[in-house]
């Protein structure tokens, strides 16, 4: 069987329930057009590593190691199918899956937003909304507050339908699916007053659909002309994403509360996992718990 005939089996009968089916559909495209033509029993270690070569020169910039592995873990999702596959005769498609090469990843991002950039960032989307009344910069901004508040991914964020908003006596909390987070683990968060005070807004203007109905093109293009704007306020944003909202919001957190709590927020899979994440604390941060200790 030919690569491209195994990743076309899976996309239609096996990965019809992905949940980043554009990121897949790129994945496809990409291994397609270098090993489509190859047979998937030559696969080996050597051809892998050569692969993973390609694989970053490939496209206008060089791929970071992480982008580099998520192509190369959906090759591995469809050799593993198709280790389970059987030909007319009963024989396996694929007796045996070739081992991948490994890759040294640091995901940790340390980059933290100030309270004073905070404060000009939203001086500047309150700018854009003013000239730019065609996009809906009055979204975005309640978009990054509830990422700041909730401390929840971006995709996350983008998948809260007003169903999702419940009230339990006087406080509202946000319930995070179980199909919509990275640890495939339901959570409960409570909102902030000031996300409760821009519910009724958001509800309307969604009706049937999500709170924010953002695409991912649509995203970047606003991030960017924020990112243009706070370098014109003498601000450094080259290295501020959306995740950056969620890394400042569990920093903060780490320095006022146990880390059992912080975990839950992050809604980690284990506490091991906030530990490695947000225990880059400097000494600094450890002054006012000696002193208090001392005292």
């Amino acid at each position: 069987m030919k690569v491209r005939e195994l990743l076309r089996y899976c996309e239609v009968h096996e990965w019809r329930g992905a949940r980043s089916k554009a990121t897949l559909r790129t994945n496809v495209k990409q291994l397609t057009a270098l090993i489509g033509d190859e047979d998937i029993a030559d696969l080996h270690y050597t051809r892998l590593k050569r692969l993973a070569s390609d694989l970053e020169t490939y496209g206008r910039k060089a791929a970071a190691p992480a982008t580099v592995k998520r192509k190369l873990d959906t090759l591995s999702n469809a050799l593993t199918i198709a280790t389970r596959m059987t030909n007319d005769d009963g024989s396996p498609v694929l007796k045996a899956k070739p081992t991948f090469p490994t890759f040294d990843i640091n995901n940790i991002q340390e980059r933290t937003i100030s309270d004073a950039e905070l404060a000009d960032m939203f001086e500047v989307i309150a700018a854009r909304r003013e000239a730019e009344p065609h996009r809906d910069w009055t979204r975005f901004d309640a978009f990054m507050r509830f990422l700041l508040a909730t401390a929840c991914r971006r995709g996350e964020a983008l998948r809260v339908w007003p169903g999702h908003i419940e009230q339990r006596d006087a406080r509202h909390f946000v319930i995070f699916e179980r199909y919509t987070t990275k640890s495939k683990k339901p959570r409960i968060v409570p909102l902030s007053a000031e996300i409760v005070r821009l519910l009724p807004a958001l509800r309307l203007q969604a009706g049937n659909g999500p709170l924010f109905p953002f695409t991912a093109s649509v995203l970047w293009g606003m991030w960017k002309a924020v990112r243009q704007d706070m370098a014109g306020r003498g601000h450094d944003f080259s290295l501020v994403r959306y995740h950056s909202t969620r890394h400042t919001t569990l920093t903060k957190a780490m320095k006022r509360y146990p880390i059992a709590l912080v975990s839950k927020l992050a809604g980690h899979a284990s506490i091991q996992i906030t530990a490695d994440r947000y225990g880059h604390l400097s000494a600094d941060d450890l002054v006012a718990m000696v002193d208090e200790i001392a005292a």
